[in-house]
């Protein structure tokens, strides 16, 4: 395999001048997404209840946090908007709506207590890493009370986690690295209860875990993705086209990503299976 004749040449040759944390994540771990999203350039791929979940709390708390708004309002308007992007009969639907109130509210009650201003909330960011461009969106950047700044990159999430997410990490040390600030992640868990006799489930509590990226993290993982991108570019430059790129990154057709009708289609499209 041929190295490229200079670092990026690879990536820009299919169009990706600057690459997103999301894009290297979905590298590493599920590249047929990322042959549909960067190489055919699928954009509004259908979206999934768990997924708008987390979008909308962010939203609502962003909402509270930085603008100033009404809590139950900024809830309500959460709420219109993931009804808006799910609809009943998908996965989880009750539930993952169910949550929202008091995710927001627990990380509202999070941040209030650890920050004392709001810098901004998806703030575009550029970062180079070694040769390698990059950009992204922050959740939010804070000030602590001595008015030192840290991204909070504030995850939802249906279970505690047990150790540190790797995908979140390398974001957060992108994020953080381009901005020359510490990070924290920010995991705010929901306790579902069922009543015995209408069997009827609300959400009794939530439980907010605080995750530090030390100096040792920060570099492990960027160290990570900059091998991640060394990899990439490599291979797209040895790509002469998009099909080449799509038979490198089979699909698991039996993947429940495959779902969807519209995913289903693309697929067909690309693999012919």
């Amino acid at each position: 395999m041929l190295r490229p004749n200079r670092p990026m040449s690879g990536l820009e040759k299919f169009g990706l001048d600057t690459v997103s944390p999301s894009t290297i994540n979905e590298w590493i771990s599920y590249r047929p997404r990322f042959v549909l999203r960067k190489i055919y350039g699928y954009k509004d791929l259908p979206t999934s209840c768990a997924m708008e979940r987390g979008n909308q709390s962010e939203y609502a708390v962003k909402l509270i946090l930085q603008d100033n708004v009404d809590t139950e309002e900024a809830i309500e308007m959460a709420l219109k908007n993931f009804d808006t992007a799910c609809t009943p009969n998908m996965k989880d639907y009750e539930y993952e709506r169910l949550c929202i109130p008091s995710i927001v509210m627990g990380a509202v009650k999070e941040i209030n207590w650890n920050f004392g201003e709001v810098v901004s909330f998806q703030e575009e960011i550029k970062g180079k890493l070694s040769e390698y461009n990059y950009r992204g969106f922050t959740d939010f950047v804070l000030k602590d009370k001595q008015g030192k700044r840290c991204i909070v990159d504030l995850k939802t999430a249906k279970r505690k986690p047990s150790k540190l997410s790797s995908s979140h990490a390398r974001q957060i040390s992108l994020y953080s690295h381009a901005l020359d600030c510490e990070a924290q992640l920010l995991y705010i868990v929901p306790h579902k209860q069922t009543d015995r006799k209408t069997k009827q489930v609300s959400i009794k509590s939530t439980e907010a875990i605080w995750w530090d990226i030390t100096k040792e993290d920060k570099k492990k993982y960027l160290d990570e993705c900059e091998e991640v991108l060394r990899v990439m570019d490599m291979v797209l430059y040895n790509c002469n086209d998009k099909k080449e790129v799509a038979e490198l990154c089979y699909p698991n057709i039996d993947d429940f990503y495959w779902d969807s009708p519209q995913i289903l289609k693309i697929r067909k499209e690309i693999w012919n299976v």
